[in-house]
């Protein structure tokens, strides 16, 4: 293990492996090497120089890992790579003499060497191989830039910590060690663990026997102690990822956690830090979670039952960038197709992580996320949507061609003053602002009214009114958001499009002009659709435009035959649900046999 006395070159020749830097220093030369070089120790979230310094040396990744993050004026920092044992950092302004083109901070604990750019040069001259070899690492790591714009996220250590004085955050750690088994080599690492089996190691000694354990796992777990102390805040430094868990059936205080947040050092720049709130095992909806968010100040959050093996599972695919993420598109009562797809992923073993939608695919998807299972689908939708007929609220179309009355009244029947946050799966749905011509993305907020905008037919359903601007239909611009669920989910994405790619054709007669009062009173029969029917079709043909720019980010379409069906032809729910489950079969058949998953 790494001690204070051991000699830099030869850490240097062990975390590279093969010495090439300094494989022909006669000894002279690697003692005047040796007499300029240095350790240089960092915790795990500082900062070992900032972007515009000068670069007067570079260093070795002896223990650790760095991020390397480019900032641009009037843009968010970003991750451009990271730094692991054994690479070499800083050395393209030694060899260019311009000033640090990236900001280099801790992942975790770190260890390097440093060589002065006179040291560099020594090796340099002495040993020609050192500067091919260092010529090598940057144009690889160029080259895996250019080939990908956005590195992926890379979670290898987890800090569980506790956000109360309950001792949830140890279950939540025994349950994600399970749920990561079969996903790579994982284990769980506590300070009584650590006190017991390494007493006597200096914390250095302590910091290169964690180092090592993170080369022999995919995963490992940081259990913090129930409250601040120095074990938890090593798991705070050692952490690519932090998850706060609480009990969800308690009231949060605001001060005392901003005290604890702030005596765990956090938050910590570049780490994302979710919060876990652990709901009783009998919860049929989770309640007051925005007031858990508001005194956090998180944004991600994951609702998981006690002892609930399937939501302990998902929040270990979340942490992995395993989630499956599944987006329903608008369409109206051919929208009762998802209710078919959800089945066949039921049965094809295909879990639900997250789930979104437009439209009629933001109703089912938000009933979906608050725990309807396919029967309750049916039953809840058969009675709002059949029995109540929303639709059978015709006013003077002034405005629209409906009231809204009965529809208000369906939204608050199905989802009353339900919370989005309070929702079991992480959920979103698409609106369109007319106001400002923009995608609205409501993942905040009561679902009932994010909801009604997002299924608002523009002509159809009065716009809704958001401050100044006024809410339509999501489909106008985007009717299956796969690429908001792709930046959401970090895993694969289904995607149900229900709009077919040919619709409202005619064969048999059709005038020239149309007299809707001779339509009313039937003195004229013609093969023309209604003026609803128009409209929605007109509105879902952004679905077919918009396709073409999102497959990137859908892994697997499934695209229901449903032209057959109407578009208000609501009573046939069964039928329609069956087509999706139809559809949904083969094409998961495929996309599972292919080993894509």
């Amino acid at each position: 293990m790494m001690g204070d006395l051991e000699s830099p070159l030869a850490a240097v020749d062990e975390a590279t492996g093969d010495g090439s830097l300094f494989a022909r220093l006669d000894e002279a030369s690697r003692r005047a090497v040796e007499a300029q070089v240095e350790w240089v120790r960092i915790a795990g979230g500082g900062t070992l120089f900032r972007q515009g310094d000068a670069g007067d040396s570079l260093y070795v990744v002896i223990r650790g890992r760095l991020q390397a993050i480019v900032e641009v004026p009037g843009r968010a920092p970003e991750e451009i790579g990271e730094i692991s044992r054994g690479e070499i950092v800083g050395e393209m302004a030694v060899l260019t003499g311009d000033p640090r083109s990236a900001t280099i901070r801790a992942v975790r604990d770190s260890a390097l060497v440093r060589f002065s750019k006179q040291a560099f040069e020594k090796i340099a001259e002495s040993n020609p191989n050192a500067m091919l070899a260092v010529t090598r690492r940057i144009i690889r790591r160029l080259q895996q830039r250019n080939l990908s714009t956005t590195p992926p996220v890379r979670v290898a250590t987890v800090a569980v910590l506790a956000l109360d004085e309950d001792d949830g955050h140890v279950a939540i750690a025994a349950e994600l060690q399970r749920a990561l088994q079969p996903m790579g080599r994982t284990r769980e690492l506590t300070s009584a663990w650590i006190d017991r089996e390494l007493a006597g190691r200096t914390d250095d000694e302590r910091a290169s026997w964690l180092d090592d354990q993170e080369r022999r796992h995919d995963y490992l777990l940081y259990v913090g102690d129930r409250g601040p102390s120095a074990w938890t805040s090593r798991c705070v430094r050692q952490a690519d990822r932090i998850l706060l868990v609480a009990r969800a059936d308690a009231a949060p205080d605001p001060a005392r956690i901003a005290a604890r947040l702030a005596a765990f050092g956090l938050p910590r720049d570049g780490i994302r830090t979710e919060l876990v709130l652990v709901q009783p095992a009998d919860r049929q909806t989770p309640q007051g979670t925005e007031r858990w968010l508001a005194a956090t100040g998180l944004q991600a959050h994951h609702h998981v039952r006690r002892g609930c093996q399937p939501d302990g599972e998902r929040l270990a695919r979340f942490l992995t960038g395993r989630a499956v993420g599944l987006v329903l598109g608008g369409g109206g009562a051919r929208g009762f197709a998802h209710i078919g797809v959800i089945r066949a992923l039921r049965e094809a073993g295909v879990p639900i992580d997250a789930i979104g939608g437009t439209s009629m695919g933001a109703v089912i998807a938000a009933q979906y996320a608050m725990g309807c299972d396919e029967t309750a689908l049916r039953t809840l939708n058969r009675r709002t949507w059949i029995d109540a007929n929303p639709l059978n609220d015709k006013t003077l179309p002034v405005v629209a061609l409906l009231a809204c009355r009965r529809l208000d009244r369906m939204v608050t029947d199905m989802f009353g003053d339900l919370e989005i946050a309070d929702l079991w799966l992480p959920y979103f749905c698409i609106s369109t602002d007319l106001t400002h011509a923009a995608v609205r993305v409501h993942d905040r907020g009561a679902v009932g009214r994010a909801v009604r905008a997002s299924m608002s037919l523009p002509g159809m359903a009065i716009p809704i009114r958001d401050g100044n601007a006024l809410l339509v239909d999501g489909g106008v611009l985007n009717n299956v958001p796969a690429d908001v669920m792709k930046k959401r989910c970090g895993g694969k994405v289904i995607a149900v499009d229900v709009t077919p790619e040919k619709d409202l054709a005619v064969s048999g007669p059709y005038p020239e002009a149309a007299s809707g009062w001779r339509f009313l009173l039937n003195r004229k029969r013609v093969e023309m659709p209604s003026i609803l029917a128009i409209m929605m079709r007109t509105v879902m043909l952004s679905s077919a435009h918009y396709r073409g720019r999102v497959s990137r980010d859908i892994d697997l379409l499934v695209a229901p035959q449903i032209a057959r069906f109407g578009m208000f032809e609501w009573h046939r729910l069964d039928e329609i649900a069956q087509a999706g489950h139809d559809a949904a079969r083969p094409a998961l058949a495929r996309w599972l046999g292919s080993g894509s998953t």
